[in-house]
C-alpha cells in the first residue's frame, strides 16, 4: 500500500473476496454499464492470471482500477483501466499505469500493449505508449492498439 503524493488515496491490490467483488462492481459500473452491457460482462477468464491494481480513498471506496495480464511473445496487456470521473486528472490513472508497468518489468517482460479507447490515446502517449494501429470498434467504442517497450 502506498500513499499517492500527499493525497488521501492508497494504491493497493485487491486481496480478499470482498475486495475483488468491490473491484468487479467498480469495473462494471465504469466500463460496462455505460455501454449497456450486463452484469458479469466485467469478468475476464484471465483475471486469475492477472495483476490487479486499485486506488481507494479514506472511506475505502474504490476510485480507480487497472489490470495487466499475460499476452503472447514475452509481453503483457493492460486492460480495464478506469478512474471515477470525479477523481480524474489527479494522477490516479498515472499511478495505476506506473504500477502495472513496474509489475511487467519485474517479470522481465520486454513489451506491454493495450487497446485504448480513442478518448484515452493521449493519456497513454504521456506514459510512453505509441499507436501501432487501429483496432476498430470494440464494444461499440473506437479503439487503437498501443504499445511500449519495457527495455531501456
Amino acid at each position: 500500500m502506498r500513499n499517492l503524493n500527499q493525497l488521501d488515496f492508497i494504491l493497493t491490490s485487491p486481496k480478499s473476496d470482498n475486495d475483488f467483488e468491490r473491484y468487479y462492481q467498480f469495473r462494471w459500473e465504469h466500463l460496462r454499464k455505460p455501454l449497456n452491457l450486463p452484469l458479469g460482462s466485467e469478468r475476464d477468464p484471465l483475471d486469475t492470471q492477472s495483476f490487479h491494481s486499485m486506488v481507494v480513498n479514506q472511506e475505502n471506496s474504490i476510485i480507480g482500477i487497472g489490470s495487466i495480464q499475460p499476452a503472447d511473445n514475452n509481453a503483457m496487456r493492460i486492460r480495464y483501466m478506469a478512474v471515477n470521473e470525479a477523481f480524474q486528472r489527479l494522477g490516479i490513472g498515472s499511478a495505476i499505469i506506473r504500477e502495472l508497468l513496474a509489475y511487467a518489468r519485474q517479470n522481465r517482460l520486454s513489451e506491454c500493449w493495450l487497446n485504448a479507447r480513442s478518448t484515452a490515446v493521449g493519456f497513454y502517449q504521456q506514459h510512453g505508449f505509441e499507436v501501432i494501429g487501429e483496432v476498430g470498434t470494440e464494444l461499440a467504442v473506437p479503439h487503437f492498439k498501443m504499445q511500449t517497450s519495457l527495455i531501456g
